[in-house]
């Protein structure tokens, strides 16, 4: 465009102040404006998606956020465990560590990097704030990364702890409950995210209610499970026990 006021008799417009650079300058101009294009910018000056995530700091920022604060959660959740089972009676658990040493090493080798990439692809292809683009953003969110964090961390975990052949049944049986379950937290969670927080902070506003969810996700799987007291009321009734009664009409012969 600058090279443009040298015809159009200035950078005011038509009819303006002239442009009286040197030919050098302008040339100069007309190479940068040239190896912008090149490089994948259009007239916008806006970059490839490559360009838009190039080099290693943003994913190893997200990387520290995402694995400090999911040790926070899962210590948070181990504190919690331990105080249910003082506040009930029971014996308190032994603090683990490597549960913890786990969570962080999820959170850094894959769910900070992983949650870069994805929200600056989200940024790239829907950069406009209206409500289709907020809604898609949403719904992408829990389509398409929910069920795959989940099913990397099942499957991280189980590998890690040498059960690996536990993964199938894992996945067919817990994955779309806890799905359900997340929609109901990062729904909300991911809306605020998309509507109100800058690109930037992203990363860290999700890894922060992640602190809530991993310590959720932690409290729940490792509650206690209820004594099977319906198996023990039904056991007396059971056939050929002693005592247990037949119903009335078994033994009749059908005429």
């Amino acid at each position: 465009m600058r090279s443009f006021s040298l015809i159009s008799g200035g950078s005011g417009g038509w009819g303006g102040r002239p442009d009286f650079r040197r030919p050098q300058q302008a040339r100069r101009d007309v190479r940068r404006s040239t190896n912008s294009s090149a490089s994948g910018a259009g007239p916008s000056g806006r970059g490839t998606y490559f360009d838009k995530v190039a080099g290693l700091n943003g994913p190893l920022k997200a990387a520290l956020t995402s694995g400090a604060l999911s040790a926070v959660g899962d210590l948070l959740a181990q504190a919690l465990i331990s105080q249910t089972a003082a506040r009930e009676g029971a014996p308190k658990p032994a603090y683990d560590p490597m549960r913890t040493l786990r969570m962080l090493g999820y959170g850094f080798l894959w769910y900070g990097p992983c949650q870069f990439y994805w929200y600056n692809l989200l940024e790239y292809m829907l950069p406009i704030k209206n409500t289709a683009n907020f809604l898609t953003k949403v719904t992408a969110n829990q389509l398409v990364l929910a069920p795959t964090t989940l099913s990397t961390v099942f499957c991280y975990n189980l590998l890690l702890t040498g059960n690996g052949a536990a993964i199938p049944g894992k996945l067919r049986n817990d994955l779309w409950p806890t799905m359900v379950n997340g929609w109901k937290f990062w729904i909300p969670a991911a809306s605020i995210n998309f509507y109100c927080v800058p690109l930037q902070y992203q990363v860290l506003y999700m890894s922060a209610c992640g602190v809530l969810w991993t310590a959720y996700l932690s409290y729940t799987s490792n509650m206690p499970a209820p004594a099977p007291a319906a198996a023990a009321a039904v056991a007396p009734a059971a056939v050929g026990a002693p005592g247990a009664k037949k119903p009335c009409c078994e033994g009749k012969k059908a005429k």
